[in-house]
């Protein structure tokens, strides 16, 4: 067994699933998005100070100093789009999609409410620069997975003579139940065979990211269905 080192460069794809106010995936007929019209994604740890502890002697010297261990309390996303999906931007923050005449989505209705409990899971999949097929003959891809984002909004954006950005942002959330997750992002065998998450997201996970060679799903406009596997312990296993 050997450790395999490697360089990501280029946001290839990006899928958002619905979860629930559990972290949770949720089955239905809009569920799922997946886009390359992204821009970038920016990650930014929030760390919790360990509290020290420290006790001088009557002379000023010490007499009892530790430092406490720091805790990572969140990661803070932020998402830069260059293309307006209507059912992603609704996904992420909660807001009510806007619907033309045919029952077309065509836009979002930001609100005052921000959605605190349910969210999304993001999945990300980049290039890895010099890395050969292998023995499974297949592409190897980074794959970056954020099981629970909470507390989304659409952020800072600017209309100008100039083509316009979107930013959403949000924070994850530890405890998920996204468990090996109900898609086949990973090998399973030296054929390639596609099949779930080999390691279990765990309770105190905040973010995933590793070497894959299953090759991440097409871009769609709008969302698709979502039909999580039966029986439900199949994703946590």
């Amino acid at each position: 067994m050997t450790t395999k080192c490697w360089s990501s460069v280029r946001g290839r794809r990006l899928r958002a699933t619905k979860v629930d106010a559990c972290g949770a995936p949720v089955a239905g007929p809009c569920s799922t998005v997946v886009t390359d019209g992204f821009v970038s994604i920016e990650f930014s740890p929030e760390i919790a100070e360990g509290e020290d502890i420290e006790v001088r002697k009557a002379d000023g010297t010490l007499c009892v100093s530790d430092q406490g261990c720091p805790e990572l309390k969140w990661i803070e996303l932020e998402a830069e789009f260059c293309l307006v999906d209507p059912d992603l931007f609704s996904m992420f923050t909660g807001y009510e999609t806007v619907m033309d005449w045919e029952g077309n989505a065509v836009g979002t209705r930001v609100s005052s409410e921000v959605e605190c409990d349910a969210g999304v899971a993001l999945e990300l999949w980049t290039d890895i620069p010099g890395q050969v097929c292998g023995t499974t003959a297949a592409k190897p891809w980074g794959y970056f997975l954020l099981p629970w984002i909470k507390n989304g909004i659409i952020s800072d954006f600017t209309i100008e003579n100039d083509a316009t950005t979107f930013t959403l942002t949000g924070r994850t959330q530890a405890g998920s139940l996204w468990g090996v997750g109900p898609y086949d992002v990973d090998a399973t065998d030296a054929t390639n065979k596609p099949g779930k998450l080999l390691t279990p997201i765990g309770p105190t996970d905040h973010m995933d990211m590793h070497l894959s060679t299953v090759a991440p799903p097409p871009a769609v406009c709008g969302c698709q269905e979502l039909v999580i596997p039966t029986p439900p312990q199949a994703m946590a296993a």
